[in-house]
């Protein structure tokens, strides 16, 4: 119950502070945008296919601007409160450090659900509106794969939160996540495999797409349903999910572990 009593009072301040209407307001306007764009000047087939389509374009720009908010909502979560000395207040009640570690985490990800869906239900309405149609299928797994990777840059960046003492160093922290896993992982790899794969005409080896796949962002493409007919096993849908498991899992329980022996003095 503490963890959830913590989660609460971060879900209602992100209100109060009036940050769950901005992010939910700019993640809205960019999805509508996008999907208008899509809709009117992208895909050119028609009906349910047509639908489909705009859907799967919007997982490029959405796995970029789903870190930037991941990561901005959980970056100061805990070293915040340290470095304000509300951490000690908190501890001070019945609140243990799981439960502050990790009722930041549902109160985070409470406001990255509601941001996603709100925004994926206006871009439904255009797409319903526009094509005529809305693959319910297609459409609900794209939403639950939002909203799974958003809160996986959550959870890291919490992660990052909880065994920095300042919030300095938290946010060029934060700044160097989102780089990393949106430019510098994928640019890292392609100059490797210029140096390992000298034919032009040759495919790149099976260990630079496994690579690829272990950023979470490119991991959101196996989830939405992987590769069609036989492929190999990180194209694969269950691949993807165990990406987003890890990263989800890993960073945050490692950092709880040092955050539990760490002088809060």
């Amino acid at each position: 119950m503490s963890t959830l009593t913590i989660a609460k009072k971060d879900f209602r301040d992100g209100i109060r502070s009036r940050a769950l209407f901005v992010v939910t307001g700019l993640f809205t306007m960019f999805t509508a945008v996008l999907t208008y764009f899509y809709i009117e000047y992208g895909a050119t087939a028609d009906g349910s296919s047509q639908a489909t389509a705009v859907i799967n374009s919007l997982s490029d720009p959405v796995s970029i601007f789903l870190p930037l908010l991941g990561t901005m909502l959980g970056y100061k979560a805990v070293v915040g409160e340290r470095e304000s000395g509300s951490l000690k207040f908190l501890l001070g009640l019945p609140y243990t450090r799981r439960d502050v570690v990790f009722g930041k985490l549902l109160g985070c990800a409470s406001i990255v659900a509601v941001t996603v869906l709100v925004g994926i239900i206006i871009a439904g309405i255009i797409i319903a509106v526009r094509v005529g149609t809305l693959p319910i299928a297609a459409y609900t797994r794209f939403t639950g794969t939002m909203i799974v990777l958003g809160i996986v840059f959550v959870a890291v960046a919490i992660a990052f939160s909880a065994v920095t003492s300042s919030t300095t160093v938290a946010t060029w922290g934060a700044v160097g996540l989102v780089i990393l896993f949106t430019f510098l992982w994928d640019t890292v790899l392609l100059v490797v495999k210029g140096f390992v794969v000298t034919d032009i005409d040759r495919s790149p080896p099976e260990w630079f797409f496994l690579f690829k796949r272990l950023n979470p962002r490119n991991a959101f493409d196996a989830a939405l349903g992987g590769a069609s007919g036989p492929t190999p096993f990180y194209l694969e849908l269950w691949f993807g999910i165990v990406i987003f498991g890890v990263w989800l899992v890993v960073p945050l329980g490692l950092a709880y572990l040092r955050f539990q022996r760490e002088d809060l003095a």
